[in-house]
């Protein structure tokens, strides 16, 4: 979950050793995170190619496209909430509902027409563990989460299908304080299972990325942060043929967060990656409420 953490950072980034309760959700007490996000993907192919696009809140989300076009542009917007529980000092238990809607314009040698396509996305459960506090030496914690349900779009068959239990991630997450700069390090493992439907399969790569980042407190109440992430992915397939190779891809983080008060926080995030004919420009705003 790659915001989980950072949300927070406008009030830790003075705190000297981080306290646990002001990353993790305190004990009994829950929190709301309103993420929208905005996508752009260009691609120069004909085949389809499912993207995943990990969102504000850390959801993967996959990202249909269709067949037989030479040039695809595509709009892509989520909306995410999120609840999050603190069962007690080191745990805190989570889920996020996904809504979307997305516009494709197909360009070809033919033709030039568009496709737009709405409606609901994904239902992600998931929990983080406070394995060590930090000290002289870092922190150190550990989460996961699990798709419950899925859209998937069958582009073969022009249908879209909800699957259940087909994605997991595990994730592990260290940071360590130098008053006014927080330094932290990030590993994921994005596993998918295939989706079947009829005659149709697809198998959407599975991903690792490490993900190192800097926090700046420029105030009390604001910090900016920069970073990238290092992914590598598994081979893409549909109907059991390959569409995207195995590949490695750099993408490039920078964001800001100001605390509009002591329950409110307010992230605004960028990111952009050009890798294997697929360009990607992100643009997330999230907002955090503790009650």
């Amino acid at each position: 979950m790659k915001k989980i953490l950072l949300l927070t950072l406008p009030i830790l980034s003075f705190s000297k050793p981080v306290k646990v309760d002001e990353i993790l959700t305190e004990k009994n007490t829950y929190k709301v995170q309103l993420t929208t996000s905005y996508s752009n993907i260009q691609k120069s192919d004909g085949i389809i190619a499912p993207l995943e696009y990990q969102t504000n809140n850390g959801d993967f989300l996959t990202i249909p496209t269709y067949l037989g076009l030479s040039k695809i542009n595509q709009d892509y917007l989520n909306y995410g909430i999120t609840m999050r529980y603190g069962f007690n000092k080191d745990i805190e238990f989570f889920s996020s509902v996904n809504f979307y809607s997305l516009y494709t314009h197909y360009d070809s040698s033919e033709n030039f027409l568009t496709q737009n396509d709405k409606g609901f996305n994904s239902l992600v459960l998931g929990a983080i563990y406070q394995v060590k506090h930090e000290d002289e030496t870092p922190s150190l914690l550990f989460g996961t989460t699990v798709d419950v349900i899925n859209k998937v779009s069958f582009s073969k068959l022009n249908e879209d299908k909800n699957v259940y239990f087909k994605g997991y991630t595990f994730f592990a997450t260290s940071y360590y304080t130098v008053d006014p700069i927080v330094f932290l390090l990030q590993t994921t493992y994005r596993l998918n299972m295939e989706n079947q439907y009829k005659q149709d399969s697809i198998e959407v790569a599975d991903k690792f990325s490490l993900v190192p980042q800097l926090y700046f407190a420029a105030n009390p109440y604001i910090s900016i942060n920069t970073g990238i992430r290092y992914s590598y992915q598994t081979k893409t397939k549909v109907n059991g043929k390959n569409i995207i190779n195995s590949g490695s891809s750099l993408t490039y983080l920078l964001g800001v967060s100001y605390e509009i008060n002591t329950k409110t926080i307010l992230d605004i995030s960028i990111d952009y990656s050009n890798s294997m004919g697929i360009s990607q420009n992100n643009l997330s705003l999230g907002v955090i409420y503790k009650f």
